[in-house]
């Protein structure tokens, strides 16, 4: 027998035992994460303004250690790690993105408002950078969410910069337990995204 065959064979002859270790698994065969998304902002003050320009909202930019599909947690202050067996449902910039055009849609207060991909050429653009977006433990009690979008105001075709603004929210979980932590993942982007739209509205608006 040639030393081909006999290893082989040997192979072969190992194969059940190897598969019958005790705690061993394949890559990618345990029970895949709880996927969590977050929801748009909603309610509005009834003196929002309507407006009669449309708008332009780009995807969000982000660093890539936070636009991951991992929900992630601020330890020691300079370490980012990942709960374990959750996800998002998507990545965080293409999610906070969609959230930005419903919230506006939400608010009745525009008729047009567009992503990037379309080939409408809005009045204005709206451009953010994600800067927070992470669960920050501090001391063994519940973690506090935080959420901070940079927001950028153009006035197209020109591109002319009307203004900027700084949207840094934050908000205390009411436990330790996942939903408690998505929950308030919630509530802090909620108030960004409310704050704003607003915003955006009224600069847009007084450009006019």
């Amino acid at each position: 027998m040639d030393m081909t065959k006999r290893r082989l064979l040997n192979f072969a002859a190992a194969l059940p035992a190897l598969l019958a270790i005790p705690g061993c698994q394949l890559v990618g065969s345990g029970p895949p994460p709880r996927e969590f998304r977050l929801t748009p902002k909603s309610s509005f003050s009834d003196q929002l303004q309507k407006v009669d320009w449309s708008l332009g909202v780009s995807l969000p930019r982000a660093d890539r250690s936070i636009d991951t599909d991992r929900i992630v947690r601020l330890t020691g202050g300079i370490e980012l790690e990942p709960y374990a067996n959750v996800a998002w449902a998507n990545r965080p910039t293409p999610m906070i993105q969609t959230l930005i055009l419903q919230s506006f849609q939400n608010s009745g207060a525009i008729d047009l408002v567009v992503d990037d991909r379309s080939d409408i050429r809005p009045d204005m653009v709206l451009r953010t950078a994600l800067r927070e977006f992470q669960a920050e433990h501090v001391d063994a009690g519940p973690p506090e969410i935080r959420v901070a979008l940079d927001a950028r105001l153009l006035e197209m075709p020109k591109r002319k910069v009307l203004d900027s603004e700084i949207f840094d929210r934050t908000v205390v979980a009411v436990g330790n337990n996942i939903e408690a932590i998505i929950a308030a993942f919630d509530q802090a982007l909620g108030k960004a995204l409310k704050a704003l739209v607003e915003w955006t509205l009224t600069t847009g608006e007084g450009a006019r």
